[in-house]
């Protein structure tokens, strides 16, 4: 079922209990669950905060602290999957869900209030209920005042009304389930709750921001709807109070990763909206480059220097430049309208940087990953010296740098693989990129670089190495930046069947499996045939 009132239905009957907090390793999730904490905190609500990073780890951390615990709050997680059916929750237990991750299971959303859904997306386009589930009847039974062949007349009949009502129902949800998509980000909501609760102030909103930045950065979301929104947000920055210590804004700003704290240069060569379009990969991609700065009348000496050491005017006309350099090089509009953190005496800090900071943090390449999402935690503060935040920066940048020497090698020596309707890739183990690109986050960085280098109009499926002898695989859909509803949950799924691979379907992102490396081939066969 879907809460109607987010304050009273939801967080209001939290008030005087203790909450298991159930947060995903993904960056709009550590967002939500950060204002979920401040709130918590501010009205003395007792919690248990267990990062999860798949199916089998939600059921592990139920199962181990779900004692003398009546409500569960998860975050980005357990709204694709029939919570009931898999927890096995005592009957007193109540879910409430809080996920971005679409679609909703059906039994959660006609849950008659174990499961409650705390944010009902317009987007989704749930079957009625009538038409997915019936009383299980006994069809052989009919009237008992019918006799002979009419009442082997009424038995066939039922029989067929059966039969059409099971057709009517595959076709409806395999139309609902067959793609996987994200919906408004669970930061916004948890931000929409701490105004409703008179809790919101410069931390909230900032979370809220980096939340909202999250999907249009990572493409999760098309840009109309991530303009949509942020339409909250943008209101409740209208309204808050004026801070000596922090303060969030809307500013145009150049849609380019950590250059405030790179190189103009450095940012350029390692931008997944721009640096592909560049060919950078290719023998004559450093000229094009060296072009582009020369167009922008960045002297050489100028762009490779560290941004706060360039000189002041040229940090000026940054924008201008880079907008009036852009078209010549059929790039796109390197400007956006970006969320701001502003603190005296302190150059500003981009959401869009805290993005990639927060994703370094949580797949860090030696950070274990439950320190790592406590750090990614520390990250979003709004107040004093944040360490997380240098660390978590210094790391995107090597992951960042990963990612382009990744792109370059697979583009540069016909690593891309054809494979009848989609394209893949894959990463060798052993090369010095694959432990950057062993989680989800960082190879679907890489999945889209590549994809925008060869224009993104096929589906592509990435793979890396993981221990064990496992591979991760990813699916992309095609022109991911524009509609981004996934094909590859389902179809996944169903060459997993085909197959006889032993998959793994534990991540709360249907595109994304786990399988041995020596059933890969045999699968992508599979899935080859499916799609063509």
């Amino acid at each position: 079922m879907f809460v109607e009132d987010i304050k009273n239905d939801f967080y209001n009957l939290l008030l005087g209990n203790r909450v298991l907090l159930l947060v995903h390793y993904d960056v709009d999730a550590v967002c939500a669950c950060k204002i979920l904490q401040d709130l918590f905190k501010c009205d003395n609500i007792s919690y248990t905060l267990v990062p999860i990073g798949g199916i089998s780890e939600l059921k592990t951390a139920y199962d181990d602290n779900n004692e003398e615990i009546k409500y569960v709050v998860l975050v980005n997680c357990g709204g694709t999957i029939d919570l009931v059916d898999i927890l096995q929750p005592e009957e007193d237990v109540v879910f409430f869900v809080l996920d971005s991750h679409k679609p909703t299971d059906i039994c959660n959303v006609y849950s008659d209030g174990q499961v409650r859904i705390v944010y009902k997306d317009d987007e989704e386009n749930i079957p009625n209920f009538d038409d997915i589930f019936r009383e299980d009847e006994d069809e052989e039974v009919p009237d008992e005042n019918l006799q002979g062949a009419e009442r082997l007349e009424a038995v066939v009949e039922r029989r067929r009304e059966r039969k059409a009502w099971e057709e009517k129902r595959h076709t409806l949800m395999f139309n609902y389930t067959q793609f996987s998509y994200y919906g408004k980000p669970s930061a916004c909501i948890a931000l929409e709750l701490a105004v409703r609760a008179s809790r919101c102030n410069a931390s909230a909103l900032w979370a809220g921001a980096v939340g909202c930045a999250t999907h249009s950065a990572l493409h999760l979301r098309p840009p109309a709807q991530c303009l949509l929104d942020a339409e909250p947000l943008n209101r409740c920055l209208h309204t808050q109070r004026h801070s000596t210590t922090a303060h969030v804004v809307v500013e145009k700003d150049a849609w380019l990763p950590l250059y405030r704290w790179w190189s103009v240069e450095g940012a350029l060569s390692h931008a997944s909206c721009f640096a592909p379009k560049l060919k950078l990969h290719a023998s004559s991609g450093a000229s094009r480059l060296r072009q582009l700065l020369a167009d922008m009348g960045f002297p050489l000496q100028q762009a490779r220097q560290a941004y706060r050491s360039m000189d002041v005017e040229l940090r000026r006309c940054l924008l201008t430049a880079l907008e009036t350099a852009a078209p010549k090089h059929k790039l796109p509009v390197p400007t956006r309208a970006t969320f701001l953190l502003q603190k005296p005496h302190a150059q500003p800090l981009a959401a869009l940087d805290t993005v990639y900071a927060i994703m370094a943090l949580i797949e860090h390449e030696t950070i274990p990953k439950a320190e790592g999402f406590q750090k990614a935690l520390s990250v979003l503060q709004v107040s004093g010296e944040n360490e997380s935040l240098k660390q978590g920066v210094s790391a995107a940048r090597k992951a960042l740098e990963a990612v382009a020497r990744l792109a370059h090698s697979i583009l540069s020596s016909r690593g891309l693989l054809l494979a009848g309707p989609f394209n893949y890739f894959i990463v060798q183990e052993g090369t010095s990129e694959s432990a950057m690109v062993k989680g989800p986050l960082w190879l679907g960085e890489a999945a889209r670089w590549i994809a925008s280098a060869t224009t993104g109009s096929r589906p592509l499926v990435a793979s890396s190495p993981l221990p064990n002898g496992q591979c991760l695989l990813l699916g992309l859909p095609p022109r991911y930046d524009e509609e981004p509803h996934n094909l590859f949950g389902a179809a996944f799924e169903q060459a997993a069947q085909k197959s006889g691979a032993t998959v793994i379907l534990d991540y709360v992102d249907t595109s994304i499996l786990v399988l041995p490396v020596s059933q890969r081939t045999q699968f992508l066969d599979a899935l080859t045939a499916l799609l063509a």
